[in-house]
């Protein structure tokens, strides 16, 4: 996969931009708040769907525009080139198209992938559970449409339940039949949906473990052993989509007289967890920084060799203002993926940490208030 052309306009802090990258490594330096990161954020928003910094729409578009555009190229080896485009509103739900037609968000995903690493990325080990499904969502849907489109049917489905649990309760929980057939009508939008999320949580982990695994082994030199476990919600939910359905059928009515005391959704995979262990000790409580570190850049090196499984091409690689926060290992490590034929987007306010066989194979670049322009 390779962007061939991006298209920004109103973006963040871009009025606007067009840029054709090298098919290879391009580094873009420059000093903080200039936007480095608002560059690779639009290559991850077309991705993914996600703005790389939690927020709202309005927050992407640039102090004093009424809409902002996303817009790029995609080449494919395995399949088409794609149009992917978003466009953002301060009035208007976002659009979103994939050349040129219109498309629901869940529908339009999944269209190319990339592999991101950041800073922020180090609270999938050391957050909280919200932050270890956001990257479970995130990772799956690239992968997997169908996996989004279960998503968005599973919390529409979660915040109409949640609303019918709360009105009972501040009517002081009277119930009554037409109540009780609305509930079960919502928990089986919750078992449809929710059934699917799980066993595709549940596949992609078990897929990635044995790759961050190895990956885990190589950078920690054989000292260190990685372990990742999925942590449903639902109790005992293992083999195929119709039994964990019924399990989770059975959960909620279990529950049921709790969620109607406390006026909410107990049961379901919006509480689910990523369980990372190194060594046998959980990484989130027990890892050393530089531990949490490694097994971030593990997680990131399993993504980029499923995805090359998946999809039969390598995604591209997004790498944000990290190497300075590497030792050379880690950073050879990282850098070593670019060099398996992903293109790859890398920030930093200088080029010092950068070995000279890399800069002399990269497209460089430098930004200044919205500004970009090529160096070399």
């Amino acid at each position: 996969m390779r962007l061939l052309e991006l298209y920004l306009s109103n973006f963040r802090n871009y009025e606007s931009l067009h840029l054709v990258p090298d098919a290879g490594l391009n580094l873009i330096t420059g000093e903080n708040a200039q936007g480095k990161t608002n560059l690779l954020e639009a290559i991850y928003l077309l991705a993914t769907g996600r703005a790389l910094r939690a927020g709202r729409d309005e927050e992407l578009i640039r102090w004093g525009a009424e809409d902002a555009t996303v817009h790029a190229h995609i080449h494919r080896e395995q399949s088409l080139d794609v149009q992917v485009e978003i466009i953002l509103s301060r009035s208007q739900p976002r659009v979103m198209k994939v050349d040129g037609q219109t498309y629901r968000a869940a529908t339009a995903l999944g269209q190319f992938n990339v592999v991101i690493f950041s800073a922020m990325d180090l609270e999938v080990v050391r957050g909280q559970p919200a932050d270890r499904r956001r990257y479970l969502d995130v990772e799956i849907s690239m992968l997997s449409p169908a996996y989004a489109r279960a998503l968005v049917g599973y919390r529409r489905a979660l915040e109409q339940r949640n609303r019918l649990l709360k009105s009972i309760r501040e009517s002081g929980g009277a119930i009554t039949p037409s109540t009780i057939e609305l509930l079960e009508a919502w928990d089986e939008q919750l078992v449809r949906y929710g059934s699917n999320v799980i066993v595709a949580r549940e596949r992609f982990i078990c897929a990635l473990r044995p790759l961050a695994r190895t990956a885990h082994a190589e950078l920690s030199e054989g000292r260190e052993e990685l372990d990742i476990r999925y942590a449903p919600a639902i109790e005992e939910v293992s083999g195929e989509r119709e039994q964990i359905a019924e399990r989770f059928r059975q959960q909620l009515r279990k529950m049921r007289e709790e969620e109607l005391r406390r006026g909410t959704t107990l049961v379901g995979p919006q509480r689910d967890d990523l369980l990372l262990f190194v060594d046998g000790k959980e990484a989130r409580t027990y890892a050393s920084q530089g531990q949490q570190r490694t097994v971030t850049l593990s997680l990131k090196r399993a993504e980029f060799e499923l995805t090359l499984q998946e999809r039969q091409e390598p995604p591209i690689v997004l790498l944000d203002d990290v190497m300075s926060d590497l030792d050379d290992r880690r950073r050879a490590q990282l850098l070593q993926m670019t060099l398996r034929g992903a293109q790859a987007f890398i920030t930093a306010t200088s080029a010092e940490s950068f070995p000279q066989e890399i800069l002399s194979n990269a497209r460089m670049y430098r930004v200044e208030n919205g500004r970009l322009e090529v160096v070399q």
